[in-house]
């Protein structure tokens, strides 16, 4: 019986959701079961899926209506059936062929961790190197002091997770409050109160593009993460208010400077 689950909620992902699939099917880690939830597509999507039928341990799920992301993030985390699981986003990759068996190692190894993170890179829609982001922590490190930091420097702390203990996810989902901050959330809340690993390796790839979220979840970043404070008991104050939109202005001007910069990179291919 698989160990691992790989969760790949799709809507219209015709264009890249085979290079996640292949990315799966790259894993050393034997016995992966990978679950795709398909948000009521209306490309090429069901098609791809129904080509990797054969080629993967695949359970295809179909939402009869398109869901809300939240809620359709929530609806596959309802089929995880396995010990550890990983949830990835269809346009992005698994960037190594050991990062699962990494992954489900070090879960073993250490039964009091809830999540297993690792370093990223940042691709743009050819596969293109942009960025590799390093997180520079110890091997275990505090979900507390990662999700401060995260409201103090106004970018994600915690990255993508790599593998999830399914036990710690227990009844959590995703917060309706959270779009921008959504993972930052569930990460959170995760590791609370258990341990969190990194591995410093770059593991997952994590694809930007003109169709990416962010951009259009940018003017959300500084109430979500003064809402993300009020429910982690992180004290702003006044003087903490003006420093957190200071500073959320910065980062987000960086990010589109980073969206602009992809776009260069594309057309210059």
């Amino acid at each position: 019986m698989a160990q691992f689950s790989v969760l790949i909620p799709v809507y219209n992902g015709a264009t890249f959701l085979a290079e996640a699939l292949q990315s799966v099917a790259d894993q050393t880690l034997e016995d992966i079961q990978v679950v795709v939830s398909n948000n009521a597509s209306s490309d090429g999507t069901a098609e791809i899926l129904d080509q990797w039928k054969d080629r993967l341990n695949l359970r295809v799920i179909t939402q009869e209506k398109t869901l809300p992301m939240q809620d359709h993030f929530n609806a596959i985390l309802d089929f995880v059936e396995t010990e550890f699981y990983v949830l990835l986003c269809h346009d992005d990759y698994l960037a190594d062929p050991d990062a699962l068996l990494l992954a489900r190692d070090a879960l073993v190894a250490a039964p009091t961790i809830a999540a297993v993170y690792c370093d990223l890179l940042y691709v743009n829609p050819q596969r293109r190197q942009l960025a590799k982001r390093t997180f520079r922590r110890g091997h275990f490190f505090s979900a507390d002091m990662a999700g401060a930091k995260t409201i103090s420097t106004a970018r994600n702390q915690f990255g993508i997770p790599l593998g999830v203990r399914h036990a710690s996810l227990g009844a959590l989902r995703y917060d309706s409050r959270f779009y921008y901050a959504m993972d930052v959330d569930l990460s959170w809340a995760l590791s609370r109160h258990q341990d969190a690993l990194h591995i410093p390796k770059p593991l997952i790839a994590n694809r930007y593009g003109d169709t990416n979220m962010t951009w259009s979840l940018l003017s959300k970043a500084r109430n979500e993460f003064l809402e993300l404070a009020k429910k982690y008991d992180i004290t702003v104050g006044p003087v903490g208010y003006v420093r957190l939109s200071a500073v959320n202005f910065v980062v987000s001007q960086q990010k589109r400077i980073f969206g602009l910069y992809q776009r260069l990179i594309t057309r210059c291919r």
